[in-house]
């Protein structure tokens, strides 16, 4: 069962992410000196990276039914609103009156699972943008306001995290491309630095990955960014 409230799902991310990268250093400091350590590290750091990324998806989802568990009033009305939408569409306006929708003052965890998550596949979003579409339609103010809150740099180093998901779990050259054209951009404005990829395409994710940088692995990079994200949504 998911975490109903935001305290219990952000301490959640943040146990798993820390978890992660303690993990992540101690393997790198047990092969360090092997005779493979270079390709051992960076496998290390691509898959990390992968099973960081899928607990921030997993908080956001988590995070959203935490906050339409505190209050479905928002979500409910834009879902009679679309129920009416596509009951006057496909049929008529006289059928639309014939039909009710009834909201309900609470409802439960498993209710509301089943109608936001009804797949059981976590809600997913493409992009930072379509997540601010969702949290506008779907959350109170008070709660859309905090995940509108995301800034632009913040956005590029969520959009670019996810291409480099996409890119590690399924090496095409479709998702390659989309991911060095994120971290062409990344480091706009001066935020996100040592995250670009400078003027060459990255084709070695986990050589990427594990680079320190400004003193800093970018792995290690990517970690502290999400959760500082998380921590104000």
């Amino acid at each position: 069962m998911r975490k109903v409230d935001r305290a219990g799902v952000l301490t959640d991310f943040q146990s798993a992410c820390n978890d992660l990268v303690a993990r992540y250093d101690r393997l790198v400091a047990s092969v360090s000196t092997t005779a493979t350590s270079n390709g051992d590290i960076s496998f290390l750091a691509t898959q990390s990276f992968l099973t960081l990324f899928v607990s921030f998806e997993r908080f956001c989802s988590d995070l959203v039914l935490a906050y339409m568990n505190a209050d479905f009033s928002k979500y409910q009305a834009d879902l009679a609103s679309r129920i009416d939408a596509s009951i006057t569409g496909k049929f008529n306006p006289a059928t639309a009156t014939l039909v009710r929708f009834i909201p309900k003052a609470h409802v439960s965890v498993s209710e509301l699972e089943e109608l936001v998550d009804p797949t059981g596949w976590n809600l997913t979003f493409p992009t930072v943008a379509k997540f601010k579409e969702f949290a506008t339609k779907s959350l109170i103010e008070q709660h859309a306001d905090r995940i509108n809150a995301i800034t632009l740099p913040e956005a590029r180093l969520i959009d670019s995290a996810r291409a480099i998901r996409d890119f590690i779990a399924h090496q095409s050259r479709g998702s390659k491309e989309r991911m060095n054209a994120y971290l062409s951009e990344i480091e706009i404005g001066g935020h996100n630095n040592h995250l670009g990829r400078g003027v060459n395409d990255v084709h070695l994710v986990g050589v990427y990955l594990k680079t320190v940088h400004g003193g800093q692995m970018r792995l290690h990079r990517y970690a502290q960014g999400l959760l500082a994200i998380a921590a104000r949504i």
